[in-house]
């Protein structure tokens, strides 16, 4: 047994209702022995051989935040393209400014272009949105060229414009022969259209290295942003083997500053082992488990379609401009492809956006409860957009969690508004106060690339409500600054199943921390995104970030 390290600090926020604060963190072996102050651990203290270690005696130390509903390998997949967005983003390597307007857009898109020497390399764009960019279609795309394939990767991922070269490059006209979710005239690929498309698009993107260099890059991301606890919400989504093979090959090694928990995509996997019994898969992926990398029993379903892309199921009024949303899959689908996982214990998460996407995901549940009553079932609904006041009872009522992407209404809250959904529905989009009061589980995640890994910024939003305009949109649908600190704390650690071990700081938990300058219950929410992450911390070694 080794001895025992003692941080000490300016304050420690716990996340334990019992015992909220202290100034010291007594470690040993990777598990907190005692939080408290040296006064307090002096029992320990004087029985065992120990070091204070004051590098943070004027810092703040919090658990390690945790961003449950990552993509790993579909960051690194778009960090092989060029980004133009609507936003500005700061990459290893690289700052984005922001995109604005339609013509802006095209000049840039032209630019990219005409610096390629080989006419015929792809180039392929993230950050479209037509919303901030205009439409721009296949005909505009040709304008710029002919020979080389130009695709526009929607900022939602769920969506791609092609020029004529690229619908070829994509085999295009094959999938449009049988999907629906293929335009050929105006060159969108949406959904599955967008799925066909990665047939091409990913071995083309994640070949030669950059994968593993990509993921690199990803995993300075995490620790930048405080996060010593990760939850990759559907590995599989290109090649499972593949995928698996460079996530181990990248994260599992002493130097990765975090824990990654690895959630199946259900149907990725059926698709690419058809003949394999699922389970038996699965159960063959989770024996390879290590301490830095984790599979939970926790399954990965999909409803409607991207908030981002306004494909999400909305009822009445519907769309402003009346345009239709998608299902990924429909309703009575879903709930046979949950049915086999209900049944053997595992629990379900549930990517969902609009209210009618909510209401197949809380019938779902309801039928399941009723052939099959479960306790402490932890389902969760991911991403929650739009939803009732009724849902929110309903899904309180049904032990169903919440877990909203922190980033839908700081970037989107003031377009939203205008173009698609009109003041009521998008000022309440993530209504995360009224989940909070019916005494449901509510987390907030990236879901990077959807937003970055900034939880401070995602709880702020949460706690603000503030757009990136400055607009305050439905205030009673706060969080208290506790529960928005709670919400990538000890929330997100329940809904993975992990609140014995991660999430709080409280003797025999593993001493994951986040050391930051600021104490953001002394400040106003508003400020937490500039609160100055310092180091983190997993199991008791302490991961510097630099100055």
């Amino acid at each position: 047994m080794s001895d025992i390290t003692v941080f000490i600090a300016a304050a420690v926020r716990t996340m334990d209702e019992s015992q909220p604060t202290g100034d010291a963190v007594a470690v040993r072996d990777g598990r907190i022995v005692e939080v408290g102050t040296l006064e307090s651990l002096r029992p320990w203290l004087e029985r065992h051989d120990h070091a204070i270690d004051d590098r943070f005696a004027d810092r703040v130390l919090l658990p390690g935040f945790i961003d449950p509903h990552v993509h790993p390998t579909m960051m690194a997949l778009l960090m092989a393209t060029d980004w133009l967005t609507p936003e500005a983003w700061e990459l290893p390597g690289r700052s984005i400014p922001e995109t604005a307007g339609r013509r802006q857009y095209l000049e840039r898109v032209t630019e990219l272009h005409t610096a390629r020497a080989d006419p015929e390399q792809p180039l392929v764009v993230f950050g479209y949105h037509a919303q901030y960019h205009g439409e721009i279609v296949r005909a505009d795309l040709d304008a710029i060229s002919s020979d080389r394939p130009i695709v526009l990767w929607q900022r939602s991922f769920h969506e791609l414009r092609c020029n004529s070269r690229a619908l070829e490059w994509l085999d295009a006209a094959e999938g449009a022969a049988w999907d629906p979710h293929i335009d050929l005239e105006s060159g969108r690929m949406f959904e599955s259209g967008m799925v066909w498309g990665l047939k091409v698009l990913s071995p083309d993107l994640l070949g030669r290295g950059r994968l593993e260099r990509n993921l690199r890059d990803f995993r300075s991301l995490v620790q930048a942003g405080g996060v010593t606890t990760i939850a990759d919400a559907g590995y599989g989504l290109f090649d499972v083997d593949f995928e698996l093979a460079v996530l181990f090959e990248q994260f599992d090694r002493p130097d990765t500053p975090f824990t990654l928990h690895l959630m199946p995509n259900i149907g990725r996997i059926r698709q690419t082992h058809p003949n394999e019994d699922v389970f038996e898969k699965l159960a063959e992926f989770s024996r390879r488990g290590t301490e830095r990398i984790r599979f939970l029993d926790s399954a990965k379903f999909l409803a409607d379609g991207a908030f981002i892309a306004q494909l999400m199921q909305i009822g009445p009024p519907g769309y402003i401009d009346g345009h239709n949303g998608a299902w990924l899959t429909e309703p009575e689908r879903l709930i046979a492809q949950i049915r086999p996982f209900w049944e053997r214990g595992w629990d379900i998460n549930i990517h969902t956006n609009g209210d009618v996407g909510v209401d197949a995901c809380l019938d779902a549940i309801s039928t399941l409860l009723h052939e099959q009553p479960r306790f402490d079932h932890r389902t969760t609904l991911h991403h929650f957009g739009i939803s009732t006041q009724a849902q929110s009872r309903r899904l309180a009522a049904l032990d169903v969690a919440v877990q909203a992407n922190g980033y839908y209404l700081y970037l989107f809250g003031d377009l939203f508004i205008d173009e698609w959904l009109g003041y009521e529905r998008a000022s309440q989009m993530t209504r995360v106060g009224s989940a909070r009061r019916n005494g449901a589980s509510v987390a907030v995640h990236s879901d990077i690339p959807m937003g970055p890994i900034a939880p401070l910024l995602a709880a702020s939003a949460m706690a603000t409500r503030t757009t990136r305009g400055g607009h305050v949109l439905a205030p009673a649908e706060r969080l208290s600054p506790i529960d928005a600190l709670r919400s990538i704390t000890i929330e997100p650690a329940y809904q993975l199943r992990l609140d014995h071990e991660v999430g709080s700081l409280a003797a025999g938990k593993r001493a994951d921390m986040v050391a930051l300058s600021d104490d953001p219950l002394t400040l106003d929410p508003a400020d937490w995104p500039s609160i100055t992450i310092a180091a983190t911390v997993l199991g008791g070694i302490v991961f510097p970030l630099d100055a």
